[in-house]
């Protein structure tokens, strides 16, 4: 299974950091083509608007760095118009498009947040300039080239720096207000230092936002196969290599390794109702990977439950907020540790079922490229069970046989 991993650890984030990596990627040709692509597109814009990319050494590494100037600025209806034509050009895809304006999505609603304001009303400040642009439209367009828009994301911790700031509001400390609305927006695992300065910018908080990547605190059982590194144009006094990598890999066939952490709480003054109402909350919006009741006698010989759930790391404290106020638990204990799974593949299938064609989501599990379970969306399977009036298991079978008939025309 093929995998990315960002790793901001020490560098943070920012637009020209994550589009210079991407470029590290490729070969010097792509690099000045790309360059030259951008640059020819945007001095449509802002006549000043220039690119180019460096390679260069700090401490002994080696990476890409990427240049820009350009001064005008823009409003942000401007921006999205702006977006829209390059997407045209540039033949984004569905995917890579809905990257880029998410991006921007997350930048405009930051600002509306902090600032209290409409969107008639809002302007960008440092985010206005052309090269906010480039770099969200930038890294869509490579990200696509790259073939990582069907790939699993990761993201390591990202650095923020430390300090203040000097923005067009004042001296403020890092993050930003927006970087911070962005952190909360986009659920982003982040971390203090390692110097003191702006590490992870607006832009690039909002970019690594609109990926959804999975956070993690450790690189994954992976083989690596390419890395890409970058360094930002700032210099910082501090002996901290301030590098942005993002690595190419993939993982075993066999069992793949996640990161879990397992949440419990004993009750015994719950009603079922209660319960099964927690069961809706946690599972309606995706909070959990799974849950469990168990029934228990607790102090003082009464019956209870062990509710027992299985969370991401970085959901854990939204999970037990929920946890201790439908419940009113005054505990729940948190159990780091991680789970084996087997690899999976999703497809959807049009079925014919009973002189109908049907939209069916269907998972298949592998291990060492062995077929060890198929199951179809059980959500599916009703909607066509009661749809046709024909029993659950019956409705399986039929579009099972489908699916392996499909699957033998294929090959």
């Amino acid at each position: 299974m093929s995998l990315v991993i960002i790793d901001p650890t020490t560098s943070g984030a920012a637009g020209d950091l994550l589009i210079a990596s991407l470029l590290d990627l490729q070969g010097e040709t792509f690099r000045t083509e790309f360059c030259q692509l951008f640059q020819n597109l945007l001095v449509e814009y802002d006549s000043d608007f220039q690119v180019k990319w460096l390679s260069v050494k700090k401490q002994g590494i080696i990476g890409t760095q990427v240049q820009t100037t350009g001064i005008r600025k823009f409003s942000p209806r401007e921006m999205q118009k702006i977006m829209n034509n390059l997407s045209k050009k540039l033949e984004l895809s569905p995917e890579s498009q809905k990257l880029a304006f998410n991006a921007l999505a997350f930048l405009i609603e930051a600002e509306k947040k902090v600032h209290g304001i409409q969107s008639e009303a809002l302007h960008f400040h440092e985010l206005a300039l052309i090269d906010t642009i480039f770099d969200i439209v930038g890294f869509s367009y490579l990200w696509e080239q790259l073939g990582f828009l069907k790939i699993k994301t990761s993201v390591l911790p990202i650095a923020l720096g430390g300090g203040l700031i000097k923005i067009a509001h004042g001296r403020v400390s890092v993050p930003s207000p927006a970087t911070t609305e962005i952190i909360r927006q986009g659920n982003l695992s982040v971390k203090g230092g390692p110097i003191e300065g702006e590490l992870l910018t607006p832009t690039g908080a909002a970019l690594l936002a609109s990926l959804k990547a999975q956070p993690i605190n450790y690189f994954p059982l992976m083989y690596i196969h390419e890395i890409g590194r970058s360094f930002g144009t700032r210099e910082y006094k501090k002996e901290t290599l301030t590098c942005l990598q993002i690595i190419r890999g993939s993982q075993p066939s066999t069992l793949l390794k996640e990161e879990i952490n397992i949440l419990e709480t004993n009750v015994d003054d719950v009603d079922g109702e209660t319960l099964g109402y927690l069961f809706d909350v946690l599972f309606e919006e995706n909070f959990i990977l799974d849950l469990t009741i168990i029934n228990t006698v607790s102090k003082k010989n009464r019956p209870g439950f062990l509710i027992r759930a299985i969370v991401e790391p970085s959901k854990t404290l939204q999970v037990t907020t929920i946890l201790t106020r439908e419940l009113g638990t005054l505990g729940v204990r948190v159990l780091p540790g991680f789970r084996h799974i087997v690899p999976r593949e999703q497809t959807v299938h049009q079925i014919k079922v009973m002189n109908g064609v049907e939209t069916v989501h269907y998972k298949r599990g592998f291990v060492d490229s062995e077929l060890i379970s198929e199951k179809i969306e059980y959500d599916d399977l009703k909607r066509i069970a009661q749809q046709k009036g024909v029993s659950l298991r019956e409705i399986r079978k039929r579009i099972l046989s489908e699916i392996h008939k499909q699957d033998e025309n294929n090959a």
